[in-house]
């Protein structure tokens, strides 16, 4: 069988502590990308010159520089971004991955995932299970097997299109999936393929900030507030522990200052028809119920 084709897009900014072991990762893989399009989002350190200094080197790196003004909205900008990215990798693909640039992969991360794709034909979207550092060990994130990671999501290109590709909202790695299930595609975290993420998201704004602003993503979605409850004390026993119960008040706060929400019903009619299935139990078996586990890997 013929090895399937993928770009990867990588939005950049200000990653220059991370990028040399990324791109490390990326070019150990058995089965190397076709083009690998980075984007300097309007990096103020070495991310740029390091990414030039990669292309010379990998010959499916090609360097993008985002110019511009240095506002950047949390949610729609890294959409956006991708798109540039996106716009610059061509056809002959039928596979496209988004991945952040904090992110290391097992040499065969792609072999393997890519050879699922090809197993399930209505696979439209997939990734492995996120690892993050804690305590000088990785732990699992605890995410149900029908979440694919945001950090490196990788899309049946068909499915892609069929979904209209990216909404550039706050929680646009929960409506990709959505839409994509809504449309008849099954969506994949494989809990044996682990990608580690080199810190805990949230942690660049601090845990707090990070939380009041998982509760902004949910109204944005138009989120069940039972269900938004129900996430705050999931994950309250987690460290730092009781911080997500911010969440809510997240929530609150973006309903007072009426920010901006989804605004197409259907989707959020089945997001929140999704999210009450989870609350009944209909999904028990692919949920991660206990806490997060130590991987005694890397």
């Amino acid at each position: 069988m013929k090895a399937p084709v993928y770009h990867i897009i990588t939005p950049a900014h200000n990653e220059a502590e991370y990028l040399p072991r990324v791109m490390g990762g990326v070019a150990a893989q058995t089965l190397k990308p076709a083009k690998w399009v980075i984007v300097d989002d309007r990096s103020t350190d070495d991310t740029w010159r390091l990414i030039n200094a990669a292309a010379q080197r990998y010959p499916f790196i090609e360097p993008v520089q985002v110019q511009g003004g240095t506002e950047r909205a949390l949610g729609s900008n890294v959409v956006q971004v991708f798109n540039v990215g996106f716009a610059r990798t061509g056809a002959g693909a039928a596979f496209v991955v988004k991945m952040d640039a904090d992110v290391l992969l097992p040499p065969d991360y792609f072999a393997t995932l890519l050879a699922r794709f090809q197993e399930e034909p209505r696979l439209g979207i997939a990734s492995g299970k996120t690892y993050i550092p804690h305590q000088g060990r990785w732990v699992l994130e605890r995410t149900p097997d029908f979440h694919a990671s945001g950090p490196c999501k990788t899309y049946r290109l068909t499915c892609f299109r069929e979904i209209g590709g990216l909404i550039p909202i706050l929680g646009w790695d929960i409506l990709d999936e959505a839409q994509a299930r809504r449309y008849g595609w099954q969506t994949r975290g494989f809990r044996d393929l682990p990608l580690y993420h080199l810190r805990m998201m949230g942690s660049a704004t601090g845990m707090a900030r990070a939380n009041l602003r998982y509760g902004r993503c949910y109204y944005g979605l138009r989120a069940h507030p039972l269900f938004v409850l129900a996430k705050a004390l999931y994950r309250a026993l987690e460290q730092p522990y009781l911080a997500s119960l911010l969440i809510p008040v997240g929530y609150l706060l973006a309903a007072w200052h009426r920010g901006k929400r989804l605004d197409d019903p259907g989707l959020a009619e089945f997001l929140r028809r999704e999210q009450l299935d989870r609350l009944r139990g209909r999904t028990l078996g692919q949920e991660e119920w206990w806490p997060r586990k130590l991987d005694p890997g890397q």
